[in-house]
């Protein structure tokens, strides 16, 4: 129990802090620090308007934390610019999600066993567009927590990452330009919760 409540505290602070737990620097002038995701304002106004998050809480304790962000054309085109800033090259990652709709999400919890969101007799996923429930077409464990942190701030250490996709295209849901705005809920449910995102 003493354990579980630790591993909780912990994880709460490494949440908090986000990625950036720790101070980077170097005295050498050839050096150039990276800023971290909330120091991008541009990258970090759009990272905060597709991103949902939800806690599950049973008996008082943490059971899972989720969350997740929507890999809409405006956040792509951001995370496209901010991963060139950061790795000086072009992005190749998260591409299959361009003729898609995607999501990333991060999912936490103090008891590590029973929470993949690949197991499908633990948990169901959906999307709502429009009058559609679609069940997802490829839900992949992501790896490389390195590669992920400049860009996503719940990502830490007991998290697990996945992209989720769904056969049908990914629409821009908060542009202020738009005069009929997309409507996109997710729908990830288990034993313990259903949780609606909505975008």
């Amino acid at each position: 129990m003493q354990h579980k409540a630790l591993l909780t505290f912990i994880s709460g602070l490494a949440l908090i802090g986000g990625s950036s737990t720790g101070c980077v620097y170097s005295k050498e002038s050839s050096v150039s620090l990276q800023d971290d995701a909330s120091s991008d304002k541009k990258y970090d106004h759009v990272h905060e308007r597709a991103t949902m998050n939800a806690e599950i809480i049973k008996d008082f304790e943490t059971r899972y934390q989720v969350s997740t962000t929507y890999l809409s054309p405006e956040f792509r085109n951001a995370f496209a610019q901010r991963y060139e800033r950061v790795y000086r090259e072009p992005e190749p990652v998260l591409q299959e999600a361009s003729a898609k709709a995607g999501f990333f999400v991060t999912l936490f919890s103090p008891d590590s066993t029973g929470y993949d969101l690949t197991d499908t007799h633990t948990w169901t996923i959906h999307l709502k567009s429009g009058d559609k429930l679609l069940k997802p077409v490829l839900v992949k464990k992501l790896h490389e927590k390195e590669r992920w942190q400049p860009f996503f701030r719940n990502v830490h250490k007991w998290s697990k990452e996945y992209l989720v996709l769904f056969e049908t295209p990914s629409v821009q849901t908060n542009s202020p330009d738009m005069v009929a705005k997309e409507s996109l809920t997710l729908e990830i449910s288990n034993a313990d919760a259903h949780v609606d995102m909505k975008w």
